[in-house]
Order: structure tokens, then sequence, then C-alpha cells
């Protein structure tokens, strides 16, 4: 071939196994929390053991509420989200959209916050944290936004925040493709949680094909 083909294939290779190593590596990371909720879900009784063993300092800090500490947890993990997300966008140099992505960005982050928000506001921290299985006796809530017909409310809002955002931000370099990456993995495992992770049902026969069987709250 003529000269410098060599190194001007393995140059167009950089940027592509580029983005499979850091697909591949957000999509671990954006895993953790997810596994760690189903793990609550699943196992409370398990989970409320190890707050009593390895976690006993941070039980203690949480005022003995078993949901507290998943909070606490909760809210440390999302370092890792936070933190692919901000890497995701910072090293490509975040730039608007034109002004119909940036609006459609707009509408959809505000609401994923209308979801959030008024899911902490229906069920409180105490719900979100997954109070209800590990032994806080909690009512069954029907009101807004529960009452919308979609399930799990509060992590459709958090799928919408992240593709409105991404969606605004879709000036910023490295192809449609490329940006997008980040909010299909986050849909990916909220989907999956919603699905799986967090679901008695499908969990369980999920779990017993690798031998395991949830505990009964």
């Amino acid at each position: 071939g003529p000269p410098g083909s060599s190194a001007q294939t393995r140059h167009s290779g950089h940027p592509a196994a580029g983005m499979i190593l850091f697909a591949l590596t957000a999509f671990v990371l954006l895993g953790i929390e997810r596994f760690l909720y189903g793990y609550i879900y699943h196992f409370p009784e398990s989970f409320k053991k190890v707050c009593r063993g390895p976690l006993k300092p941070l039980l203690d800090y949480s005022e003995g509420k078993y949901w507290m500490v998943a909070k606490h947890l909760g809210v440390v993990i999302k370092v890792f989200q936070f933190g692919v997300i901000g890497y995701d966008l910072l090293s490509r140099g975040p730039r608007l959209a034109m002004a119909p992505c940036l609006l459609l960005g707009a509408v959809l982050t505000g609401l994923g916050q209308v979801l959030n928000a008024s899911t902490f506001n229906a069920i409180g921290a105490v719900g979100v944290y997954y109070g209800a299985n590990l032994g806080e006796n909690l009512p069954w809530c029907t009101s807004f936004p529960y009452n919308l017909g979609i399930s799990d409310p509060q992590y459709w809002g958090v799928v919408l925040c992240v593709w409105g955002m991404y969606i605004a931000l879709a000036g910023t370099s490295g192809g449609i493709a490329r940006h997008f990456v980040v909010p299909i993995l986050e849909l990916f495992w909220y989907v999956a949680s919603m699905k799986i992770l967090e679901d008695y049902e499908n969990g369980a026969a999920a779990l017993a094909m690798i031998g395991w069987k949830p505990e009964v709250a």
C-alpha cells in the first residue's frame, strides 16, 4: 500500500476502540448502583445482616434505620453515575444543540425532574430507599405520580433527565453514535431494574437460573 497507509489505518481505528472501551467501562460503572438496589430488593434480610455487621458504623449513624443506610449508600454510589456523565461530556467539550433539540431536551429534563421530585413527595425518602422491603410500615400510594399508569415513575424520571440533557447538548463533539452511548446504557440499566433487578417475579426467575432464591421481606 502507499506510504503511511498502515499508520492511517491504525489512527482511524482509535476512535472506535476508544468508544468501545468507554462504553464497556461505563456499562460496568453504571450497573453497580442497579445491582446494589437489586440486592436490597431481593435480599433485604441479608442486607440487614450486612448492616449489623461490616456496616454497623453506618447503621449507627443512620439511627438504626436500614432504609437510611440504603439512602447513604445510594448517595455515595451516585459518584459512579455522575462521574461517568461528567467525564463523558467534559472530555468532549459540551456544546448546546440547535434550538429545536435544545427545547426538546429542556422539556424532557423538566418532565424528568417533575417525576423524580413528585415521587419523593408522594412516598418520601423512606419509600424510595426500600423502607417497605426493610421493615417500615408504609401505606400503598395511589396519588401522583403513581396514578399515571406507568411503573417506577422515579426511574423514568431519571431516564428522561439523562436523555433530555444529552439531547440539549447534542452539539458536543464525537458524532451521534458516540454522543448517546451513556443515555442508551442508562436506559438499558433502568429498564433492567424495573423488569428484572427490582421485579419480584422476573427477578426470582432470573435468580433461579443461577440456583439462587430471593428472600421474602
